[in-house]
């Protein structure tokens, strides 16, 4: 039988390989026409970086590849489910089990086809609250589908029947059940594949955080040995093998949107098509098995993508918008942006909040697949342990990596200026993280260098500047003043412009000192010795900044030490002590 399984794995990666180029040769110019102003994006200025050295303001957009990943994996995933059933002869309820599978797995592709046909050809996809309500649909016609037609979704079952006074209310009342059985695919289908569509940011992410997370649930319901659950065994293989093979068309690489010279491996995207299929089909997958808490552990990647969205965008900054109030914008009456608040991340999904940082993406994406295996094998712990102890430490250990890769976004949200040796002296620097050292390593990186010197630095409200940590658009305000002060106004107009307008009205001071500089360069107003190393032709010449502006992608005027983002370390910063001698 495991031979005959191996079916479901290799067959359903070689048809995907196959069938994914099949439907990129057939439909090359099935690309997404959707434009998404960023919002999430805090360094990206849409009518200032590119617009005022270039005289046009440019909306964020990004490079999109064709949307024909599901067309391969699809087909693939119910071809060789089929086939894997008919090699081992499944009885009548085995195949009523697996049509429902391969009926879940197609409701959900519906639902994102949708989405997908509208971002082509109207450049828009559909609103948040249609994907939602179709995934709910759904869920609700596959939960009926296997109350009705499947016996074991008809009988409660732990932990449900431990909580006081469900027990008995499910055996008298048995629709109660009915209603919370629908109730329970409702939330854990429709939250699992939008999740799984959260995740779908990045070339390679979502298939490689899928893989590990379906050969998980494969190894788990084999090793029960119940031959009624062999449908579930093929349907998380053939969702391992059909991510596996959809991988060779959206691997990962270091490209980045006209930032850099590295080619773009990928040639497609799965699409809201893929990501809601596979989500949704893992949900229905590990309910069925009765191991829906367990997808908590198993999907642990998942669950911190899709709770870093709704926390952030969908509940902390609407609580914020109504009643937080910040006391330095508060005193001037003014509305101020939500990248104002206090939110943990620079950006949601999570991924995005790293990508913002300055990480390589295929190191972001290769970082992510190493997690959801480790997640992977903690669910394995978790589920086949032999002893208690075991499994709650398997899932102890899970709640702490997910508490670290939380605080680790809120840990790199914060910025701060300090100093690096060079040359010439002491030069200003941005870094990211915590002006401190533990046991002595440095807990920040390293941003930018800019030219001006700790010489710049002439009061001791700036002397208080350094070392502090806040948000970027102090820092690049900070940044740019010093620029300003050691005379070179390009680049203090460069780091300026990097403000979005919206941040940029809330800090008077820094508008008027931009307005300034702006037409003293333009009028020519500067002499050779105030404008000493700038070069304004060249920075004039320069192309735009690319779609996905990066906070720490320093600007490589002449004047400035471009560096990649990397660990501060005694190298590179040799003392993170305040200015005043105070020790770190």
């Amino acid at each position: 039988m495991q031979l005959f399984l191996l079916v479901a794995l290799v067959g359903s990666f070689l048809l995907a390989v196959i069938m994914c180029g099949i439907a990129l040769r057939l439909a090359p110019h099935f690309r997404s026409g959707e434009r998404k102003e960023g919002f999430f994006r805090v360094d990206q200025s849409a009518g200032s970086s590119g617009g005022a050295l270039h005289g046009k303001a440019r909306r964020p957009s990004t490079s999109e590849l064709p949307l024909v990943g599901s067309r391969g994996m699809i087909p693939a995933m119910l071809a060789a489910g089929g086939a894997t059933g008919w090699l081992l002869n499944f009885d009548t309820s085995q195949w009523i089990l697996l049509s429902i599978m391969g009926g879940a797995l197609v409701g959900f592709w519906v639902v994102g086809v949708l989405d997908d046909w509208k971002k082509v050809h109207s450049g828009q996809g559909v609103r948040e609250v249609t994907k939602f309500v179709g995934c709910a649909i759904v869920s609700i016609g596959v939960a009926l589908t296997l109350y009705y037609f499947f016996p074991s979704a008809t009988t409660a079952y732990s932990p449900y029947l431990d909580v006081p006074g469900l027990d008995v209310l499910f055996r008298q009342v048995p629709d109660i059940w009915l209603v919370f059985f629908v109730l329970l695919v409702l939330v854990v289908a429709t939250s699992t594949s939008l999740a799984v569509d959260f995740a779908d940011g990045l070339d390679g992410l979502a298939g490689g955080l899928t893989f590990p997370a379906a050969l998980t649930f494969a190894v788990i319901i084999l090793a029960e040995n119940r031959p009624d659950h062999y449908p579930l065994v093929i349907a998380s293989l053939a969702l391992a093998g059909a991510t596996m093979g959809f991988l060779p068309w959206n691997w990962p690489s270091s490209w980045r949107g006209r930032t850099s010279a590295t080619p773009r491996r990928a040639k497609m995207i799965m699409g809201d098509s893929g990501s809601l299929a596979i989500g949704g089909l893992l949900a229905i997958i590990a309910i069925v098995d009765r191991q829906e808490l367990l997808l908590v552990l198993i999907g642990g990647a998942f669950v911190i993508e899709g709770v870093s969205a709704v926390i952030q965008s969908r509940l902390l900054v609407r609580f914020f918008r109504r009643y937080l109030r910040v006391e330095r914008f508060d005193a001037e009456k003014v509305w101020f942006p939500h990248t104002e608040f206090p939110l943990p991340f620079l950006a949601t999904p999570l991924h995005h909040h790293f990508d913002l940082l300055g990480w390589d993406r295929r190191r972001l994406v290769y970082s992510a697949w190493t997690i959801a295996a480790v997640f992977g094998v903690l669910g394995i712990a978790s589920a086949l342990a032999p002893f208690t102890w075991e499994r709650y430490l398997a899932r102890g250990v899970g709640l702490l990596i997910g508490i670290a890769l939380w605080q680790s976004g809120k840990h790199t949200r914060s910025y701060f200026l300090g100093f690096v040796p060079s040359p010439q002296g002491r030069k200003i620097a941005l870094f990211y993280g915590y002006p401190y050292k533990l046991f002595g390593r440095p807990l920040c990186a390293l941003v930018e260098v800019i030219e001006a010197t700790t010489a710049n630095v002439v009061s001791p409200i700036e002397q208080t500047a350094l070392w502090v940590r806040m948000n970027l658009f102090d820092a690049r305000a900070a940044l740019g003043f010093f620029c300003y002060r050691a005379g070179y106004y390009a680049l203090a107009r460069e780091q300026w412009e990097r403000i979005p307008f919206k941040n940029l009205v809330v800090r008077p001071q820094i508008q008027d000192l931009l307005t300034e500089v702006r037409r003293r360069l333009s009028a020519g107003a500067l002499r050779p010795e105030e404008s000493a190393g700038t070069m304004e032709t060249a920075i004039g010449a320069a192309p735009s900044p690319a779609d996905i502006s990066l906070p720490n992608l320093a600007f490589t005027g002449p004047n400035t030490m471009p560096v990649r983002p990397q660990p501060a370390d005694s190298a590179t910063m040799p003392t993170i002590a305040p200015a005043n001698g105070g020790e770190a």
